[in-house]
């Protein structure tokens, strides 16, 4: 927010404001403001602003209890953890503690955190809110004396276990990108997923992009690029064969190689467009999930279970889907 004070000329507190549409300050202003944070990629701090809330609020939620968030991965990826759901954790932490809750987390990759171990743990601390964050792989479950807890779960990777969960909403993500992709003129969008991916959204990306296709001519379907594992070779001969001109997919540095290495230039051949946009992904067009909100959706979910003393698995579970929203970037308009 200092960063942003400096490049307008004004103080932090007008940031502030003006990023809350105080009417205090002018609407010009508020246009300025927040045209400078843009450029400089400024992003609200959830914890801070639940802080913040709080405080302007004129209370302190007292402290109700502790929810614990389960995560599973081997140390050498927790960077890589960190970086694609740490919005997620510090969305649960905000929310939680706006309403007076804690959220620990744990890691249950620890082989000494057996499901006995864990349940104890849990119990010991007078825990009985978890909050599920996503597994790895759609082949990993995790094992608790349920009928302890109430639980929710984030996405779908959970497999075996009834929970309520939140989740992005792949299939509009989808929908929303092509829309997007067909304003830029492009109209042939190829899909490439590796297929643990595809799995662990239940093909929700690929059924909307048949049924994209569906109202497409016979000329311009593409047939999604499903790998088991990174492959330039099997992606040149896709990419040669049907030719698409937007590309819609993840990891997309690895995207941008690959095009690259055969010679084509983006956007100007061919566009690229991330169906999981992070903030990190500076000049990347494509969809933003929004995991800080799918954090603080699960806790609003855990938080009237708790109210309602629910323990246990339900006989049918829902779930919350959370849309994403577009951002542009140089990869589908050339735009910075």
């Amino acid at each position: 927010m200092s960063d942003v004070a400096r490049r307008a000329g004004v103080h932090a507190a007008t940031v502030s404001r003006a990023l809350r549409d105080d009417p205090r300050i002018t609407a010009g202003q508020r246009r300025k403001i927040r045209r400078v944070a843009a450029e400089l990629g400024y992003r609200t701090n959830p914890l801070v602003a639940a802080l913040m809330s709080a405080r302007r609020a004129g209370r302190q939620p007292a402290y109700r209890a502790t929810f614990a968030c389960l995560t599973r991965y081997p140390p050498e990826l927790a960077l890589k953890f960190r970086r694609d759901y740490g919005e997620l954790l510090a969305g649960a932490a905000a929310r939680a503690l706006a309403q007076g809750y804690r959220v620990e987390e744990f890691n249950t990759h620890d082989p000494a955190l057996s499901p006995r171990r864990l349940t104890e743990i849990l119990l010991s601390r007078n825990i009985h809110g978890l909050i599920i964050a996503p597994l790895h792989s759609v082949r990993e479950t995790l094992e608790l004396d349920w009928t302890q807890f109430g639980a929710v779960g984030v996405g779908y990777s959970l497999k075996g276990v009834t929970v309520q969960r939140v989740a992005h909403d792949h299939f509009n993500g989808y929908q929303l990108a092509v829309r997007h992709a067909r304003a830029a003129g492009r109209r042939r969008p190829g899909l490439v997923l590796q297929r643990r991916v595809h799995e662990k959204v239940e093909r929700r990306w690929v059924a909307a992009a048949l049924l994209a296709q569906a109202d497409q001519p016979a000329r311009d379907r593409v047939p999604p690029l499903l790998l088991d594992s990174p492959d330039a070779g099997k992606f040149a001969a896709w990419f040669e064969r049907h030719r698409p001109d937007v590309i819609l997919g993840l990891d997309l540095p690895l995207l941008l190689a690959w095009l690259r290495g055969l010679g084509r230039a983006v956007p100007r051949d061919v566009a690229v467009v991330s169906l999981d946009r992070r903030s990190s992904d500076r000049g990347i067009a494509g969809v933003r999930q929004d995991y800080a909100k799918l954090g603080a959706s699960a806790v609003d979910l855990l938080v009237g279970m708790t109210h309602r003393n629910e323990r246990g698995l339900p006989a049918q579970a829902s779930t919350l889907l959370t849309e994403g929203a577009w951002q542009d970037g140089r990869t589908l308009t050339g735009k910075r």
